[in-house]
Order: structure tokens, then sequence, then C-alpha cells
């Protein structure tokens, strides 16, 4: 009997959880973005303009595209960001539950203590913890429901160890000091596996202004020339038998631009990739650097 292979499902509610201000802002930024492409299409087509033609089609299909990308990228900055604080509290908190639950504490009396010091960022989600414990939620469910609300791989295993360990019974303080350890071991090898994807990051990077810096030069020299020699011959004219044909500078620069905006996108989400290990985390990337290859394009080409 043959295995069915069960793929992953790919959905906003398992990318982003129960998080509603996620869908608000993806709702309102791809309405806005459909509005700018629209508005884009129909310049292009010459049925409308603005302001003189001082803003193109291609300007609002560009806006467009960092309304669609820039809103969602840097909420999930920002989040991910509260998340990797969090992270990196609670081995802290592990050990000052330890340390409670050696000295003769219980488990809920340790966290109640906690509650009431300083853990930056975790500070708000050990507080709702002590409130779902007086209320009469059992430990396992309390932290269960903290694994819910942060949603990351880490804190979702070591809840999962700390849960088996108190079912299993024994020495209390040792689960949550070995729990501690774990995360700091994997924040040690996450830190040095960014570190060391940063420097192809930067390469990356590097490589998107050396391929602009490229386009910028070959249009103000060899184009340049040629638009030059194009507005001082006729219409028809041939040198040496050659004819050259009429070069539109808008369409070439067009043309530039679309290769730039391509090279802007990949280059933004892989680096992002690389970097934190998410493909949502490259969507500021890229938006950062389209947003330079416009600004680059709108006043220097």
């Amino acid at each position: 009997m043959k295995k069915r292979f069960i793929g992953k499902k790919y959905s906003i509610k398992n990318m982003y959880g129960k998080d509603r201000y996620i869908l608000y802002i993806l709702a309102v930024s791809m309405c806005f973005s459909a509005l700018l492409f629209v508005l884009g299409i129909l310049t292009l087509m010459g049925v409308i303009s603005f302001a003189g033609e001082a803003i193109g089609g291609t300007d609002f299909l560009i806006f467009g595209l960092l309304s669609s990308i820039g809103p969602v990228g840097f909420y999930n900055h920002l989040k991910i960001k509260k998340k990797k604080d969090i992270e990196n509290q609670l081995p802290d908190f592990l050990l000052e539950i330890s340390s409670s639950t050696a000295s003769g504490m219980t488990i809920y009396d340790s966290i109640n203590a906690a509650a009431r010091g300083d853990h930056g960022r975790l500070t708000s989600e050990l507080r709702m913890m002590s409130a779902q414990l007086s209320w009469g939620i059992s430990i396992k469910d309390a932290l269960n429901n903290f694994a819910k609300r942060i949603n990351t791989d880490s804190v979702k295993r070591m809840v999962l160890t700390i849960n088996k360990a108190l079912e299993i019974g024994g020495n209390t303080s040792a689960v949550f000091e070995a729990a501690a350890k774990e995360l700091d071991q994997a924040k040690n090898i996450e830190a040095q596996r960014k570190a060391e994807m940063s420097l192809y990051a930067m390469v990356i990077i590097i490589s998107f202004f050396v391929f602009l810096a490229v386009i910028l030069i070959i249009d103000k020299t060899i184009f340049a020339a040629i638009f030059d020699l194009q507005d001082q011959m006729d219409p028809g004219a041939s040198i040496g038998g050659l004819s050259f044909g009429h070069v539109d500078h808008n369409m070439l620069k067009n043309t530039f631009l679309s290769f730039v905006i391509v090279q802007s996108v990949g280059g933004g989400l892989l680096s992002g990739f690389m970097i934190d290990g998410k493909l949502s985390s490259g969507v500021r990337f890229g938006f950062v650097l389209v947003l330079i290859s416009f600004l680059v394009f709108k006043f220097m080409f």
C-alpha cells in the first residue's frame, strides 16, 4: 500500500495565526495598491494625466508595488522583533523559576513572583500567565496558551519539554534549568548562523548597487552619445552605410527600470531570508531597494 504524501498547507492562518491586524493591513494595502495600479495603467494608456505628466504611469505602478509590500513587511519586522525580545528574556525567567522552586516555592508562586519583576517585553506575558493561573487554569494550559501567543518553534519546544517533564515528575528546578540552557544554546546557534549568512546577504545587496551603478554609467556614457548623435542626424540618415533607428529614451528608461525592480525585489527577498531565515523578513529589504531604485531613476536617469 502506497503512503500518501501530505504536504504542508500554507494559509494566512498558518502563517500569521490569529493576528487580525495583519488581515486589516493586507486588506487596506491591497485595495490601495489596486487603485494605484489602475491609475498607472490608465496613465500609460493616455486616458488621464497628473501634474502635467510630472507623475507618469510607471510612477503609479511603483507606488502600487511599494504600498503592497511595505506595510506588511515592516509590520512583520516589528512583530518578529517583539518575539525575539521575548525569547531573549526567557532564559533569565526560567532560571529565576528554577531558583525559586529549588528554594521550596511552588511553580504557581514562582510565576507570580516573576510576574511582579521586570522582564522587558516578557513582563506582560508573565502577568497574563499569572492571571490565568489565578483563575484556576492549570500550569500546562497556561504554558500552552503562552506558546500559542508567541507562536515560535523554540517556545513551542520549550513548553512541550516542560509539560512532559512536569507530567513525569521529578526535580522541577532541574527541568526549568535545562530548558533555559536549551534556549541559550539555540539562541547562540541562531546568532552564529545569522552572522555567517549576513555576509552572503551583504554580497547580494552590494551586487544590486553595482548593477544599478553600471546601468547609470551606461546611460550617461554610451546611450548619451547615441542620443546626441541621434539629435544631430536627420531621420533616415546613415554613417558609413549604417542606418540608425530612433531610440526612445523613455522606453529605454522603463526597460532598465524593469530590470532593476526585478533585481530589487529578488535580492531583497533573498537577503532577508538569509539573515532571518524567513521569507517575510525579506519583504522590507525589497521595499527599501525598490524605493532606492525608484528615486535613482526619477532624479538621476
